[in-house]
């Protein structure tokens, strides 16, 4: 994949949001790719064997993937991941050590130490990639939302793994169809809804743009969805005009705006669900003591 334009990520963010073989500019950004080298924080994320937030501890020590790669660069002196400018006076491991390299991360899920975490980066040509990641990207977010299937129905909860599951294979603008389609489908629900009431005028929403009918529909619609209109603006120049590098570069912080859409929506939901309970306890009660 094409080197991404945007700034390099944090460690965290090229742990669990950068798709796999998402190229960096590594030269110019060392310091950079030590702080993931030497990462030794814990991971905060979402384990697909828990099916809950758990915090992901960090395991110490190469591994065998790692070991392997270095042992076979040593005992191959024409191995591409020599640098043959380097000092003639640096052994072959040595000289990995300083340029090329592939390098591992592993982490263990505190609530079970079975459930682990696996990430794997490789450095050449100056750039740097994550190549390999267990569980995937697609497999922390696939469970994750499964909290919004609820709110969202089956078609809408469909077309969001959809979308997931096309970024985690380097397809950026597929996935934004997606996000496009969900944001379009929440403002029709709201507009199904609207149009049970006396007062609404069907003619003038017709005939309106899609700012205008979210306008219409503000009293209906979630308030973090009214405020962030933007987001169905950047999906639909992303469908007509970005490349997939864009996509694949703003997909998070749209799938994250159409989450805190969906929050409010089942923060609604589990509301008027408690409202319900409440009722149907208070009437029991006082049914009790007459």
């Amino acid at each position: 994949m094409a080197i991404l334009n945007n700034k390099f990520p944090s460690p965290i963010e090229f742990f669990l949001e950068i798709p796999l073989y998402a190229s960096f500019e590594a030269d110019s950004n060392s310091e950079l790719i030590k702080e993931i080298e030497s990462f030794k924080d814990s991971i905060d994320a979402f384990c697909p064997k828990c099916e809950k937030h758990s915090t992901f501890k960090k395991l110490l020590g190469i591994k065998e993937p790692v070991l392997g790669y270095l042992q076979k660069a040593i005992k191959d002196k024409t191995n591409p991941a020599i640098n043959k400018s380097q000092n003639s006076k640096l052994n072959p491991l040595q000289e990995l050590k300083m340029n090329n390299r592939i390098f591992n991360l592993n982490f263990c899920c505190a609530r079970n130490g079975s459930h682990k975490m696996h990430f794997c980066f490789k450095i050449d040509n100056g750039t740097i990639q994550k190549i390999g990641q267990y569980p995937s990207i697609a497999d922390l977010n696939m469970t994750e939302i499964g909290k919004y299937r609820k709110v969202l129905g089956e078609k809408n909860y469909k077309e969001f793994s959809r979308a997931i599951g096309l970024v985690s294979h380097k397809i950026g603008i597929g996935s934004f169809v997606y996000l496009r389609r969900i944001f379009e489908n929440l403002v029709e629900e709201a507009h199904q809804e609207a149009k049970k009431t006396d007062a609404w005028d069907e003619e003038i929403y017709n005939s309106s743009r899609v700012n205008e009918k979210i306008g219409l529909l503000k009293d209906i619609l979630p308030e973090s969805l009214v405020k962030n209109t933007i987001i169905y603006s950047i999906l639909s120049k992303g469908i007509h005009e970005l490349s997939e590098e864009d996509c694949l570069n703003h997909f998070n912080s749209l799938k994250k705006g159409i989450e805190i859409i969906l929050d409010e929506k089942l923060e609604k939901v589990k509301k008027e669900a408690k409202v319900k309970e409440t009722e149907k306890a208070l009437s029991e009660i006082k049914s009790k003591l007459k």
